[in-house]
């Protein structure tokens, strides 16, 4: 069974009044699509204050600085794709076809997000405490597929191979065909590509022939 979803940072303002309720969402609504947008060093803090209607003390009291806001529209971001894998792969289908489902989702979760994550993954291996934080929330959602990825071993789907390298084989896919897309692809055609080459990959039995005779005693 999957663990509980991480629960999210800085549930409330750190200081003054009572939070008003769902004004937390909200600003993290307007700072993501303003984040997706442009690069993180782009954008202001009034970018958000105005996207979201709210005085710039406000916006402070729920988020200090622009990193921190950064941080909690990132792990927000991932904790809600999370959640909609869990819920892709919580079904009767056979486990085959959840790994379709897991691409689809996520390649569609980000189609709108290309640069979504581009500064954690510029940060991820730096020692801080956001690194730290960003990484438990990535296992978390690793975990989904690593689980899936197994039952379908498990199901005779895909061959016995090490789950955990092939999920970060499958996220980098999915990571670089999202990253680098032209104008003109479309979701359905981006995720049988990556179905297709993960399933079955791009060798033909020559090339996977002359592989194994030039491998290494």
């Amino acid at each position: 069974m999957s663990a509980p979803l991480v629960q999210p940072v800085s549930l409330r303002p750190r200081r003054g009044r009572p939070p008003t309720p769902g004004l937390r969402d909200r600003i993290l609504r307007a700072a993501e699509a303003i984040f997706a947008r442009h690069d993180y060093h782009e954008v202001q803090m009034d970018d958000v204050v105005e996207a979201c209607g709210v005085g710039k003390g406000t916006l402070y009291r729920y988020f200090p600085s622009k990193q921190q806001l950064y941080f909690a529209v990132m792990f927000d971001g991932i904790q809600r794709l999370r959640g909609e894998l869990e819920a892709a792969v919580g079904t009767r289908e056979p486990p085959a076809q959840n790994i379709h489902r897991i691409v689809h989702r996520t390649l569609a979760f980000f189609w709108d997000r290309r640069f979504f994550f581009s500064l954690i993954h510029r940060s991820e291996h730096k020692v801080t405490g956001e690194a730290r934080e960003w990484l438990r929330y990535r296992a978390a959602l690793s975990r989904v597929i690593r689980e899936t990825l197994e039952a379908a071993v498990a199901a005779g789907h895909i061959r016995r191979i090490d789950t955990r390298i092939a999920t970060e084989m499958l996220l980098g896919m999915m990571r670089g065909v999202n990253r680098y897309r032209a104008d003109g692809d479309r979701l359905g055609d981006l995720v049988a590509a990556v179905v297709d080459v993960f399933m079955r990959g791009v060798g033909t039995p020559a090339g996977r022939r002359i592989v194994a005779l030039r491998r290494p005693a």
